[in-house]
């Protein structure tokens, strides 16, 4: 089954925290991962920057994909959020089954 991956970096975990929950709620995404402690490095506004962030994994199907990013533009802490969308595929047919179940598409 094919589905899509979106990741974000936020630095708030309250923030975090809303968006996972809004996700689940509206059954946009089935299983989000929250990672924390990533350490990014990047440029902003001319400047090299360091930042501890929580990495969002958010598993979704092409459909959801638009209605994920505007939840995460509308709650996100940053004025320029990474939203980054990836193909994947699910390999697992009981998994598959699982997310189908949990998920509007």
């Amino acid at each position: 089954m094919k589905i899509k991956i979106i990741t974000t970096t936020i630095q708030s975990k309250k923030a975090a925290d809303l968006i996972i929950k809004k996700l689940l709620t509206m059954n946009l995404s089935p299983c989000i991962q929250l990672i924390p402690e990533v350490h990014s490095t990047y440029k902003w506004k001319g400047k090299i920057k360091n930042s501890n962030e929580y990495l969002l994994s958010i598993k979704t199907t092409e459909q959801s994909v638009n209605d994920c990013k505007n939840l995460i533009l509308k709650y996100h802490n940053y004025d320029t959020p990474e939203i980054l969308v990836s193909n994947a595929e699910i390999l697992n047919n009981n998994y598959s089954n699982w997310f189908i179940e949990n998920i509007d598409s």
